[in-house]
Order: structure tokens, then sequence, then C-alpha cells
């Protein structure tokens, strides 16, 4: 799993994010680190390791909702794998070692409502939702919210939040309640030992009893993460919006910081 921190957002305008050696070739001296670090900001391509980490290349999705593996040489980028099936433009995707084989595993969210899982060694289509039915999927992340091993599906599909076993894909719990958010994650941003599902428009949902913890009459942002950034043990929510302006909050105090 450490070669997982390879994994990086990425904006793939290939002919300026390379050193090139003529027209479509990838220099010999290109460092995916240097990518990595250069468009850490955009979150539809990652730099990722192939090969077992002898090489690399870069997973990207273009407007069509396409999605696109290719590989860095010395010769130039060579086309891995594609998806152009999806039938949805993508709302995310994740890498991540699923089944904890050692194998990284691609899990793609779309727009419609899909949820795909492929293996990463052969590009192998593991699993498809396709008992759900969900007519969208507003909001997602991955994350282990319980005392199991596996990690979870975190879905805000169709204004519900559905908790989703990642190895056996049986529900764990559907919210009754409806909400909206655009950006979900899961973090602990107070002083239990569990999680907090938090919605970027200002909720914080209890991952163990499935409560709400804190309902924020603004929201945190367009874009959220956590970072402790008052140095006190607990992480804050970092809220970003589409005019770059950020808003920094403390879930455990329940007051704005910055």
């Amino acid at each position: 799993m450490k070669r997982a921190v390879l994994l990086i957002s990425a904006v793939v305008v290939l002919a300026a994010a390379v050193v090139t050696c003529g027209a479509g070739k990838v220099s010999a001296q290109m460092d995916p680190y240097e990518l990595q670090a250069a468009f850490s900001r955009f979150p539809f391509a990652r730099v990722i390791p192939l090969d077992n980490g002898n090489a690399w290349g870069i997973i990207y999705v273009d407007v069509y909702g396409k999605v696109y593996i290719k590989r860095a040489s010395n010769s130039g980028w060579r086309r891995e794998f594609e998806i152009t099936n999806l039938g949805s433009k993508v709302k995310k995707f994740f890498i991540l070692d699923l089944e904890q084989d050692g194998t990284l595993d691609l899990v793609i969210a779309t727009m419609a409502g899909g949820i795909l899982t492929y293996r990463l060694d052969d590009y192998t289509n593991t699993w498809e939702n396709m008992e759900d039915n969900f007519n969208s999927i507003e909001a997602i992340d991955i994350a282990n919210l319980d005392a199991d091993p596996q990690v979870e599906f975190i879905v805000l599909a169709d204004k519900r939040l559905y908790i989703i076993d990642s190895v056996d894909k049986s529900r764990q719990w559907i919210s009754e309640r409806l909400f909206t958010a655009t950006e979900l994650i899961a973090a602990n941003v107070d002083k239990d030992d569990q999680k907090e599902i938090i919605l970027n428009t200002g909720i914080v949902i209890d991952s163990k009893f499935y409560i709400v913890d804190l309902e924020w009459d603004k929201p945190f942002g367009e874009r959220i993460t956590t970072f402790d950034i008052t140095n006190d043990g607990i992480p804050e929510v970092i809220g970003e919006f589409s005019d770059y302006s950020l808003r920094i909050f403390d879930v455990y105090a329940q007051r704005e910081v910055w």
C-alpha cells in the first residue's frame, strides 16, 4: 500500500506537463513526483504505479466521461487501458487496495448512479452496482468506518446516504432522511474514536450511530478536506469555494476558526 503514496491528483495536459524530446515523446529524465507536485490540485487525473511499482503512468478522465490509462516510456505515452462505455460522466474515482490482496483497484462512481471496480493488474471489471438502480450519485467517499478490516463505500445517491461494504457489497445502512451535498468525506473531527461523515453543506454525521452531530446553517465549502490547523490534536474542516476563498471550521468546538 505504500506505493499508493504515488497516487496524486494531476491534470493531464500532457504537452504542457512534460519535458519532450520530439513530438509526443517523453523525456527519460521525467520524474513522476515532479508531475505530482505540479498538478496536485486537480482531481480527474492521477499519477499511478504500474507493474508492481516498476513503471508508472497517468489515469485521467476526459470531457466525455471516458477513462484512460497511459503508460510513460522513453519513447512516448502509450495507451494502456481505456473505459469508454460508462454511459455517464464520472463523479469521482479512487485507487486503493480494496481486498487487501496487494493489488490496487480502480473504483469509479458516475453521475448517473453507477459504481464500478476494476483490478489494476489485469484491468478486469470485478463489480458493478447493477442491483442498486441509483438515478444519480451526488457525492461519494471510501473509508473504513467500523471495526472490520475492509473499507466502506459512503454514497450520497438520490439524496440518501448509503453505507456499502466494499467486499461483499451489502448495504450496511440507508438513511431515512434526505440530504443534499456535492462532496462528502469521512474523517475523525472530534474526540471520539470513530470517523464522522462530513457533508460540504455543513452537516456532520456520526458513523457509528448514524446520528447528526452537527447541522450548521452555512456550507463548509464546495471542496472540503481536514487538517489540524490549530494544532490541538483534532482536525478542522477546511472548505474552499468557487472563488477560492476558504472557510475553516472546528466541528468539536462548533465554531468557525478563520
